[in-house]
């Protein structure tokens, strides 16, 4: 009896924390907002003595996705230590052909009143409900995933910019102007091409408004990602699907004073390609090789004199509202015009009227005070001279704004609908029919079996034999046929993999020890760089071993297939882990099942973010400069332009080799990339040749592309070979393998 009453306290006691953890998720407090409950496992927490509840933060998108996966213990602490393996099954509604499985070890300590774990988990798909499988030593707890559906201020919703917006730890006590939440209003009409606000609230909103305006966007191209600065994490990849932060500079100080391993992952993800918004600077600047103090670049910002043209003052004020198809797992998006007898114009004119800051326009003068911006590795820094420049004038986010610098245009990849750039790197020895020698053997087969058989057989008087020599001599050569053909590819694995590595040497030298103040320089010499690789590989047999990508490293798929096959509609189910498999190991992620299958190719796009030290040293003091190789193996060639337009070039450097650079002609750079930086579109097959073009590049290939034609001072360009760590395969035959460093000297 008393055995019966304490198992159904126990069951009400787990229902208790579940609910109570969904309400907290739930809950519109500012201080709770940033962190949403998107799955709670196992449906019967007293079957296994305690409640795993995964928390996720606002808005969804392609690239990596932060969770965190928190267990409770019913009783008062863990009795005993559990080790466990978690399986994360991410869904939408009907399947796709990329659903996939990640699992993740976990081991809980015996004690403890509560564990956490960070994760982030690949996101290729919009995400409506998760399904948990908990294993333990190996044998599944429960006979049935357990299933939740995901909130939809969590999902993705088509938009093109993503917008991480951070709360200081002491927003509570507004003792400053900038700890206010930001009116974001502005910034969302210009950065997301939204409607044009009305000017019944012409002046800043209060915190509450500013807060319920960003969580609550449904319109525009943009969306906004609230954030705790107690909940940073130190890992890029929990940034992967931002393409801004916005926070005050009083707190990436404190970070770097205080949290230095959360600012240098901040600094990585920048050096990948993200922006960071910085406010309310200090009074007394920043220090000489301080990382903020890098000087303005004027390349950086973009000053509109007449924005008539850039806010569309005399279009219709529309707003967006994008909406989901379940069925093909694209969006579209509907057009409310918000009065039909009045143009974004009248809008703006009545913003000028009440003297709203909005329509503050600023003079080239005052916009170069105001702001200062800098590359940062692939990414850019701004900094705004102002202690609250919310919410900031129309003129301000327009210089801030930015063509071609979406999350989709950075990577060059669209998992949804398949990327043109797939045909372009496929490997061109394997996976093909031999047409020609089909025809050949084929056509001596006939030949052979038509007059030549006939005759020799009607001559011995045995052209009854005919019927039976026939079809067997058909089987045979079939057989020796599909033989030439599975052998034509070889017996190995093959690999075709590309590293292009930007190092951005503009900005002050960091140590390489992440526990070393992030901020300040060091006789280390190490700059902001990103590592891009695109990787193809071809197995012979089946590798059980999978892939296997360095921890830290965003890796995205790249196929040429919708990701939803049309007129095929079958609805997700949670007990199966799809074919595609990710399993988190300590230093690795690895991809294996359909993610590498056999006698097809599989490509894939792989960004790290690091500090690098320069792969060279050039000597200018003379009149011809010198080039050494800073690198631990040989250099292939060397291009590099100098600082007063002369262009060098330098072949076949050891380790450590010192040499005198050769002019060269102005068109060096691309010489030297070329058929390195892309393929040779000869060796594409001749029916796929046409599918790609330069929109399908990564935001680094274009970059890298244009260094020749930008002529831009104290570029370079290298060429060496590629380290065996960087395969994600191994024992593999390479073909076409290189890497590629570019950037600028300092």
């Amino acid at each position: 009896m008393s055995g019966g009453f304490r198992s159904k306290r126990t069951a009400v006691t787990g229902w208790l924390l579940m609910v109570i953890s969904l309400v907290i998720g739930a809950t519109p407090s500012q201080s709770l907002r940033a962190e949403i409950v998107v799955g709670v496992a196992p449906t019967k927490p007293q079957d296994v003595g305690f409640q795993l509840t995964v928390l996720s933060e606002q808005v969804g998108g392609d690239g990596f996705h932060p969770l965190k996966l928190r267990f409770v213990p019913l009783g008062a602490s863990f009795t005993r230590q559990r080790n466990l393996r978690i399986l994360l099954r991410p869904r939408t509604t009907y399947q796709t052909r990329l659903d996939y499985q990640y699992a993740v070890d976990v081991v809980v300590p015996e004690g403890v009143t509560a564990h956490q774990v960070d994760v982030n988990v690949p996101s290729y798909y919009r995400w409506e409900w998760i399904a948990i499988v908990i294993e333990e030593d190996g044998r599944r707890t429960h006979r049935r995933a357990s299933r939740t559906s995901i909130p939809q201020p969590v999902q993705y919703w088509g938009q093109q910019q993503s917008i991480g917006v951070v709360i200081p730890l002491d927003a509570r006590l507004q003792n400053g102007v900038w700890e206010r939440f930001p009116d974001l209003r502005a910034l969302s009409s210009v950065i997301g091409n939204d409607s044009i606000p009305r000017n019944k609230k012409a002046d800043r909103l209060t915190d509450q408004d500013a807060f319920n305006f960003a969580s609550q966007l449904d319109s525009g191209r943009l969306r906004f990602r609230i954030q705790q600065e107690a909940s940073l994490r130190d890992d890029w990849l929990a940034y992967s699907q931002l393409d801004t932060l916005i926070l005050p500079c009083s707190v990436l100080l404190r970070l770097e004073r205080e949290r230095p391993k959360i600012l240098r992952a901040i600094q990585k993800w920048v050096a990948a390609g993200g922006q960071i918004w910085t406010y309310d600077l200090p009074a007394d600047g920043f220090e000489a090789g301080h990382w903020l103090a890098t000087p303005n670049d004027v390349d950086a910002t973009n000053y509109v004199g007449d924005f008539t043209n850039a806010m569309e003052l005399n279009s219709k004020n529309i707003e967006h509202n994008y909406v989901y198809q379940e069925y093909s797992g694209s969006f579209y998006y509907n057009e409310t015009i918000v009065s039909a007898n009045r143009n974004r114009g009248d809008f703006y004119k009545d913003l000028e009227d009440a003297n709203s800051p909005m329509a503050k326009k600023l003079d080239r003068d005052e916009l170069k005070q105001l702001v200062r911006a800098f590359p940062y590795g692939f990414g850019r820094v701004a900094l705004i001279d102002q202690a609250d420049p919310f919410p900031g004038s129309f003129h301000l986010w327009l210089a801030l704004k930015q063509s071609g610098r979406s999350w989709h245009q950075r990577q060059g990849v669209n998992i949804s609908s398949g990327s043109e750039s797939y045909w372009r790197w496929l490997i061109s020895t394997v996976g093909q029919p031999p047409v020609s020698i089909f025809v050949l053997l084929n056509g001596v087969f006939v030949i052979v079996m038509g007059p030549v058989l006939y005759f020799v057989l009607r001559r011995r008087g045995k052209l009854h034999w005919l019927y039976f020599l026939a079809p067997t001599l058909a089987f045979l050569v079939t057989g020796c046929l599909f033989l030439y053909a599975f052998l034509s590819d070889g017996l190995s694995n093959r690999a075709k993999v590309r590293q292009l590595t930007w190092i951005d040497a503009r900005s002050p030298s960091v140590s390489a020890d992440p526990d070393f103040a992030a901020g300040i320089a060091s006789q280390a010499d190490h700059y902001p760089a990103v590592d891009q690789l695109r990787h193809t590989y071809y197995t012979i047999a089946d590798s059980k071993k999978g892939l296997h990508f360095p921890i830290d490293s965003m890796v995205l798929p790249v196929s040429n297939y919708e990701i939803i096959t049309g007129y095929t509609y079958r609805t997700s189910d949670q007990e199966s882990s799809g074919d595609y498999l990710i399993e988190q190991l300590p230093e690795s992620r690895r991809f294996y099942g359909s993610f590498l299958s056999t006698r097809s190719q599989t490509e894939f796009l792989e960004t790290q973010p690091s500090f690098q030290s320069l792969p060279i040293k050039i000597d200018s003091s003379g009149n011809v400069p010198t080039v050494t190789n800073q690198l631990d193996e040989p250099l292939e060639a060397i291009a590099y332009r100098d600082d007063r337009g002369g262009y060098w070039v330098a072949y076949k450097l050891s380790a450590g080799q010192t040499t005198t650079f050769e002019r060269a002609e102005p068109n060096i750079l691309g010489t030297v990339l070329r058929d390195r930086l892309e393929p040779d579109a000869n060796r594409v097959p001749a029916a796929f040749r046409n599918f790609f073009s330069d929109s399908s590049r990564t935001g680094l290939e274009q970059k890298v592309a244009e260094l020749n034609r930008r002529s831009t001072t104290k570029a370079f360009v290298a060429i060496t070979a590629i380290d065996p760590e960087r395969f994600a395969l191994d024992d593999c035959v390479q073909e076409g393998c290189v890497r590629v460093i570019a950037g600028l000297l300092p």
